[in-house]
């Protein structure tokens, strides 16, 4: 019997902890493209049994898939999945699988952070001090007792919600797949803090548009630790110049990195990270070892469904 061997793609290679997964498994070959894009991953693709895709780039269309005959299962390293044409792949009946919660509390972490730079005015105040200044007016507000809206509600929203719940913050929830949950709409009005944390889909696209925003209270804050282009940057810009909210902490943009003239870059009530919030060596290293041990899991067979984002693919 002609024996084939099972081939699993990596479009850049996992930090070393994983890497140390998949070699211990003889049986498997591992392929890491040379340069992460569309092209290298086409000719990778008919080989493949299993794929992972490591950051943002490639996305793996449908096109893609076309050039797949084998593939039997798709994983991401990370929480996001927005570089999948994930109706593909379940068309395909290939699941497509998460590394979990390998990184919701490092990122949830950061959605904390941003929300304390806002309400402290941390940066601003950092600034000042440094330049010279010792500004001892008002101006910083309080998250004990203040409403914290949490749009999505998978591992990392409840990883949020039992951080800010030990600032006494009352929490309300948005998301269509949680019993009790409350329409964004009727949230925004009672937000103080609205933070981002829900999948990019056609679905929350430009969710934050300036109907929604103008929804927000002139003190709220938003904060976004999902996707960029769940915001809609001009609309939040002409918002904040209006004053109809109070600032924004964003650790994700539309375009990454931004262009120099992308106006949030210039303004006082805007935080800004690098798209950081799981990047964490600990925090990377769970990642890596979950993503090799899920891969593996799939070309095996044997995958938790928990970690699946297309449960029909596992249907038979």
């Amino acid at each position: 019997m002609k024996h084939t061997t099972t081939t699993l793609v990596l479009t850049e290679a996992l930090p070393a902890a994983g890497l140390r997964v998949l070699e211990a498994r003889a049986d498997v070959r591992v392929r890491i493209l040379g340069i992460p894009n569309e092209e290298e991953l086409a000719r990778a693709l008919p080989a493949a049994d299993g794929v992972v895709m490591v950051m943002e780039q490639p996305t793996l269309t449908a096109r893609l898939l076309e050039l797949a005959p084998r593939l039997r299962v798709a994983c991401r390293f990370g929480a996001g999945y927005d570089n999948f044409d994930v109706a593909a792949l379940t068309r395909r009946r290939i699941p497509l699988a998460t590394t979990g919660s390998a990184n919701s509390d490092t990122v949830a972490e950061h959605a904390l952070y941003l929300m304390l730079a806002l309400a402290k005015r941390g940066p601003a105040l950092d600034r000042a001090v440094k330049g010279g200044a010792w500004p001892r007016s008002f101006g910083s507000v309080e998250l004990h007792d203040r409403t914290c809206v949490i749009v999505g509600y998978g591992r990392i929203g409840r990883a949020v919600a039992r951080r800010v719940a030990a600032f006494d913050m009352q929490v309300v929830v948005v998301d269509p797949r949680v019993p009790g949950s409350v329409p964004l709409a009727d949230a925004l009005p009672q937000a103080d803090f609205v933070v981002l944390a829900c999948a990019l889909t056609p679905e929350t696209a430009g969710l934050m548009n300036a109907a929604n925003l103008e929804r927000m209270k002139p003190g709220a804050f938003l904060v976004n630790v999902a996707r960029g282009p769940v915001v809609d940057e001009q609309a939040l810009a002409a918002a904040l110049q209006a004053g109809r909210i109070a600032g924004a902490g964003l650790d994700v943009l539309q375009i990454e990195p931004p262009r120099p003239h992308n106006p949030l870059l210039v303004r006082d009530d805007v935080v800004l990270t690098p798209h950081v919030a799981g990047f964490i060596d600990t925090a990377f290293d769970r990642m890596a070892i979950a993503c090799a041990q899920t891969a593996l899991a799939g070309l095996d067979g044997r995958l938790d469904p928990s970690l699946v984002v297309n449960a029909e693919a596992l249907r038979t």
